[in-house]
């Protein structure tokens, strides 16, 4: 995951048509963070396995809570990158995109299939 976010940083430094705006970028610290919280993820849920395993109820409610907020705080990273795709796509310095445009058939193979 960390080499697609890299490539995605990589990406919107190289489009950004007004290059002041790069500091605006939230990317540059997603990418420092994620690792760690999906490593904090995976150990909530591994807490969560060992509660219910000792059916200790108290304790699988404070496990409930470490994956919310895990959870969270990957959900944040991932709002952190909706906010730097509009930031980028916002630029008015992009033309507009005609009303009755398609994606080149090109591009096909990098859609998701349904």
């Amino acid at each position: 995951m960390i080499k697609i976010l890299d490539r995605l940083k990589c990406d919107l430094i190289n489009i950004l048509p007004n290059k002041e705006k790069q500091i605006d970028l939230n990317i540059f610290d997603l990418i420092e963070t994620h690792e760690k919280y999906i490593n904090e993820f995976k150990q909530a849920i591994l807490l969560l396995d060992k509660t219910i395993e000792n059916n200790d109820e108290i304790a699988i409610q404070c496990a409930l809570t470490r994956v919310r907020l895990a959870a969270l705080n990957l959900s944040n990273d991932y709002q952190d990158i909706i906010d730097d795709v509009i930031l980028v796509n916002q630029d008015k310095s992009w033309k507009s995109i005609p009303e009755d445009y398609k994606l080149p058939e090109i591009y096909n193979d990098y859609l998701v299939k349904k």
